[in-house]
């Protein structure tokens, strides 16, 4: 276990206060990096290295599941790179310049580009550049399905879950200008990653791979015999930057980047040199990397291998164009988090009518406890208004009594001095709602009406009106009898 502080790459996007973990198993060795990434720091926790030439699947399962343990990563986000030999790269023209229609375009025509089926590879790309002003320079990526989809059984067999397929090489080109502090915005360059058994022949143009070809031949070869396995070597990378300006896809490369496991490779730039005709470097890719003494060491004992693609790509993981996720696990990616989501959702929905529902029972409390401490103030208050209320209702009515006293009699004097002499009144009733009847004998009907119309000239009654008249003889004389009904003025 050792540790690497990284200050000098670039930040980490928006991957902080976790664990990544890179993993390289597509060649004779699985290769592990683990990167702890924090808000203003990023430390290389641990790198590891275990060969599996022979092994079944199982066994690298137990393997990866045994070294992780020995990680102690807590929850890591994990990376599997794909290496270039396992992948197929053209480099290729579209006739669009939106995105969308690229995609479509490339889903079409991916199969033309290799032996196999559509529904049996994975298809991803990296735009290049545009020119004519309605085409699109893109660099092709296809790898088989089934590839891909035992990588992910194997990882899922250990116990654990891949979150992402990343380009090697792509994370190479990215680590041309953020680890070997080379500029590639000018001029682009060739990049050469020799690794245990193969190596990496990338063209990098502004930290984007325009042109990736594998060689098969790696630091253990050139360990074995140099000369006849570098001037191979030569020839190879020759015959790579020959391919690729035939293509015409950018300018040729200025210089020659020579990196990964190079320490056992002494000569080597100095051939290449002499067969490119190409200024040539040697460049170590952890020689901008501050590590301690001791950790050095340990870096140093595996000469034959290189860490670059692996390192490089958790540090640049955000950045990564190509993702070679199958769309099913894509589409199971998309239901979990939109599913998690949900889960979010009503957690939070919930958590809102808890607060209100506490928010509303704390009122009610706070309340009834200001209400019981304000009855205990005024009950003796309210004892006492009670009292008072009914000594006013006592009042209220002896003064309505005092009021209406005597008025009955005013009554019956303004019906006396209202009714004329020669009639005679027999009946005289008041019903209790300010209605009064008056029956009674006329002796003629013309004093019948003129007593209504006295009735209705006084201030005490209203609505006077004549219910019924009928003559009759009463000995000699003719004689009306009458039924009169008013309303009574109340008493102001």
């Amino acid at each position: 276990m050792f540790g690497i502080n990284i200050k000098k790459i670039a930040h980490l996007g928006g991957v902080t206060n976790r664990d990544l973990v890179g993993i390289d198993f597509s060649n004779n060795n699985l290769k592990l990096a683990h990167l702890r990434a924090s808000l203003n720091k990023k430390e290389l926790v641990n790198i590891s290295s275990r060969n599996i030439v022979g092994l079944s699947d199982d066994d690298i399962s137990k393997i990866i599941g045994t070294s992780f343990n020995e990680l102690g990563a807590k929850k890591p986000l994990i990376i599997n790179i794909m290496p270039s030999h396992s992948v197929i790269t053209k480099n290729i023209e579209i006739p669009s310049i939106d995105p969308q229609e690229i995609k479509e375009i490339i889903n079409l025509q991916a199969g033309r580009h290799t032996p196999y089926s559509r529904d049996e590879i994975i298809v991803d790309y990296i735009e290049i550049g545009t020119y004519k002003n309605s085409y699109t320079k893109i660099l092709l990526v296809i790898v088989g399905r089934n590839i891909v989809k035992r990588q992910f059984q194997i990882v899922h067999k250990a116990g654990l879950k891949l979150e992402r397929v990343l380009l090697g090489a792509e994370s190479l080109a990215w680590s041309v200008t953020n680890m070997l502090k080379l500029k590639t915005e000018d001029s682009p360059i060739s990049l050469i990653h020799v690794d245990e058994s193969s190596t990496d022949f990338v063209i990098v143009f502004r930290n984007k791979p325009l042109f990736i070809r594998n060689i098969p031949i790696g630091a253990q070869h050139i360990m074995g015999d140099k000369e006849l396995h570098q001037m191979k070597f030569a020839e190879e990378v020759k015959r790579s930057l020959d391919a690729y300006q035939s293509e015409d896809i950018e300018r040729s490369p200025n210089m020659v980047v020579l990196t990964g496991a190079v320490e056992e490779t002494d000569g080597l730039a100095v051939v290449l040199n002499d067969t490119l005709h190409l200024p040539t470097r040697c460049v170590p890719y952890l020689r901008n990397v501050l590590i301690p003494e001791g950790v050095l060491k340990v870096v140093s004992s595996a000469r034959q291998f290189s860490f670059l693609n692996v390192i490089a790509s958790l540090l640049a993981c955000e950045d990564m164009k190509v993702d070679l996720i199958p769309e099913e696990i894509k589409l199971s990616k998309s239901l979990e988090e939109r599913g998690r989501e949900l889960i979010k959702s009503g957690i939070l929905i919930l958590t809102i009518f808890v607060l209100l529902f506490s928010l509303l029972v704390s009122s009610i409390y706070f309340n009834n406890a200001y209400l019981k401490k304000l009855n205990t103030k005024y009950q003796s208050l309210s004892q006492e208004a009670k009292e008072l209320e009914n000594d006013i209702s006592k009042v209220s009515l002896i003064r309505n009594y005092l009021s209406t006293r005597g008025y009955s009699l005013e009554i019956l004097t303004e019906l006396y001095n209202v009714t004329p002499e020669d009639i005679e009144l027999s009946d005289i009733r008041f019903d209790g709602q300010g209605k009064l009847t008056i029956r009674g004998t006329a002796e003629s009907m013309s004093t019948v009406f003129s007593f209504v119309d006295n009735m209705e000239k006084s201030k005490y009654f209203k609505e006077v009106k004549a219910k019924y008249t009928s003559k009759r003889k009463e000995g000699l004389k003719d004689v009306t009898d009458f039924e009169i009904a008013c309303l009574l003025e109340r008493k102001a």
